[in-house]
């Protein structure tokens, strides 16, 4: 039998195993990885600045060492990711009903509206389709995100330069998906309203559409995205113009 020493050492043992986890090495990302800079070959070079472009709307990975080595920003983001990633799933559901209501019913007003075109069925289709594998994909994501929002994980990630741009790509397809089969669900309720023989669908689609496209264009002039994307134009410009930028000016 084990004697009272060896149990309370091996529950010691037991719970600072259990909490190393929640608590990670203070010299993670205190210094930036080597693989995260630039390559030096002309074609390699330019194809990370685009990748890191299109991915995190800057030239580098400077901005993501400084925003994961405080704290536990990896796992904080990870988690904020698949919470808003339920949401998505949530929504993509609805526009996966509405094309398949739209696809398996016949329009009550054939002449006026007529969704079952051959183009207006055809996004209709799509959109299903896309719809359909995006909750596939969601699925997927949310499956692996526990594992990826891991520290562990983390280290094996950080090691090349490229990891990280698969990372990002693995959980920004949801969304693209998602983007996707909304917009071809849009397509094709825009085609059976201007196809329409009605003029009253035909002008009361221009008026619903240009209302929306309103509100969206105003909440976008007020978000955060545009203010960062109009910040990024004007430091490109003033760099390609060799002014120095607003920040130097300010230093």
């Amino acid at each position: 039998m084990s004697s009272p020493s060896q149990s309370t050492r091996v529950a010691s043992g037991y719970s600072a195993q259990l909490s190393q986890p929640n608590t990670p090495p203070d010299d993670f990302f205190d210094e930036f990885p080597p693989k995260w800079n630039a390559p030096k070959p002309f074609i390699s070079r330019h194809i990370f600045q685009i990748c890191c472009f299109i991915f995190t709307w800057r030239s580098d990975l400077h901005w993501l060492h400084d925003l994961l080595k405080e704290g536990n920003a990896w796992e904080e983001l990870h988690s904020r990711y698949l919470t808003q990633l339920n949401q998505v799933s949530t929504v993509q559901g609805l526009v996966l009903a509405t094309a398949a209501v739209f696809i398996s019913s016949n329009p009550p007003l054939a002449k006026d509206v007529n969704y079952i075109s051959n183009s207006s069925y055809a996004c209709l289709a799509e959109s299903l389709i896309f719809s359909l594998f995006g909750l596939l994909f969601q699925l997927k994501v949310s499956a692996s995100g526990i594992i990826f929002q891991q520290r562990s994980a983390a280290k094996i990630i950080i090691e090349r330069r490229w990891r990280i741009f698969w990372h990002l790509l693995g959980m920004a397809m949801p969304i693209i998906i998602f983007t996707i089969s909304v917009v071809l669900l849009l397509i094709a309720i825009v085609l059976t309203g201007f196809a329409s023989h009605s003029e009253t669908v035909r002008m009361y689609l221009s008026i619903t559409f240009a209302f929306l496209a309103t509100c969206h264009l105003v909440s976008i002039l007020g978000s955060p995205f545009y203010h960062h994307f109009s910040n990024l134009w004007v430091h490109i410009l003033r760099t390609e113009s060799g002014e120095k930028p607003q920040e130097d000016v300010d230093a």
